[in-house]
């Protein structure tokens, strides 16, 4: 059974894992080095200080009870000046053996729930993805997210040049 909810520290060492595996070996991210626990723990305890909103996906063996946090997702600041405060960077991570089971959907609807509980906070919310994240960027069109303009060459991974789109969904 899948339970989402508010992350906790305690999911803190699964979303490290998942996090950390993109860095190493996907271009989901720009990040480059591994994150530590501490950064990990810094990034919740800032997220929770502004109310930006932070959810996991639990896999809950409904026999033994036993849990297993195997995706998350977060809103940030799209840019850090005032006149962006109805604007949100959204992050999205599933633990690479539970994609494409419905997972990051769930994630993003319930994270959508969330933002409208928080009234007009929240005007649009961006994705960016690189190009080359086919799937990703078939999930976010497929969730209302329109394509909004692509930047060439902006970030450099794994020896090459990646160009990165931006989708919109206004809430």
């Amino acid at each position: 059974m899948l339970k989402i909810r508010d992350a906790t520290e305690l999911d803190l060492p699964a979303i490290l894992d998942i996090y950390n595996e993109q860095i190493l070996n996907g271009t989901a991210t720009f990040h480059t080095v591994p994150q530590l626990p501490e950064e990990r723990a810094k990034w919740l305890q800032d997220l929770r200080a502004e109310n930006y909103p932070c959810i996991v996906a639990e896999m809950v063996d409904e026999t033994s009870g036993s849990t297993r946090t195997v995706g998350w997702c977060n809103l940030w600041h799209f840019k850090e000046r005032p006149a962006y405060d109805g604007s949100a960077e959204l992050s999205l991570y599933v633990h690479q053996d539970f994609r494409g089971k419905g997972i990051g959907e769930r994630l993003l609807h319930s994270l959508l729930d969330e933002t409208r509980k928080q009234g007009d906070r929240f005007h649009t919310i961006i994705a960016s993805v690189t190009t080359e994240n086919e799937r990703t960027i078939k999930f976010w069109q497929k969730q209302g997210f329109e394509l909004r303009g692509t930047l060439r060459e902006v970030g450099r991974k794994f020896g090459r040049w990646l160009d990165v789109s931006y989708f919109q969904l206004f809430v």
